[in-house]
């Protein structure tokens, strides 16, 4: 029954779809940007196991699919060209790209002395030469590097299913052998590798964290 309702789903988003095929260009991307972030979410919900998670998970999706549509609508809207938009979005990429590089060689350099300090500061609050204090407030400091962390991750994480959607909609549009294309796909496949050293780096800060807890 649940594969039944998820098929019927994919063809009524399918239906839709086709539909947005005599929608002006910016209406357009609004619509298969809601259209996939509902079967997005409705698979979701399907996988938590119960009709009504696959109904709230269709909601939430065609939400956060909206706004991702709505986005690249907004910025594509102020170039004449797809042609300039396509290079004002690969040298976007490439600044987000730029900065989470150095951000990642910062961050790396802080977790390995992290790693030390945490490590001996445990040892001697376990045999009793420094007090609670110590690690209340080493931890305290570990705790703003990780807020950073959080807030930069969940911005290319954003920006990354943006780029993900440009890069999905308008591959369909242009020669295979587009090099505006390459370039941007190249750059997409660098921002979601840096996406993950940084999560890396959250998952390493998380454990120091751990360390440190008294």
């Amino acid at each position: 029954m649940k594969i039944f309702k998820s098929m019927v789903a994919v063809l009524v988003i399918g239906a839709w779809l086709a539909g947005c095929a005599n929608m002006s260009d910016q209406t357009r991307t609004k619509a298969e940007g809601t259209a996939v972030g509902a079967v997005v979410g409705g698979l979701v919900g399907l996988a938590i196991g119960e009709e009504k998670g696959a109904a709230i998970g269709a909601l939430a999706g065609a939400g956060l699919g909206f706004l991702v549509g709505n986005e690249i609508a907004k910025r594509k809207k102020n170039y004449a060209s797809t042609e300039e938009f396509l290079d004002a979005e690969i040298a976007n990429v490439q600044e987000y790209n730029s900065t989470a590089v150095a951000y990642n060689k910062k961050v790396s350099r802080e977790i390995a002395a992290l790693e030390k300090e945490s490590t001996s500061l445990r040892t001697k609050y376990d045999k009793g030469t420094v007090d609670k204090k110590a690690l209340v407030a080493k931890r305290n400091a570990l705790q703003k590097r990780v807020e950073e962390n959080d807030k930069l991750e969940k911005t290319l994480a954003e920006e990354l299913k943006v780029q993900t959607t440009i890069l999905k909609k308008e591959r369909k549009d242009r020669p295979e052998d587009d090099q505006r294309i390459a370039q941007l796909e190249k750059e997409v496949n660098a921002l979601q590798k840096n996406l993950e050293s940084l999560r890396a780096g959250s998952t390493q800060l998380a454990k120091i964290d751990q360390r440190l807890s008294v």
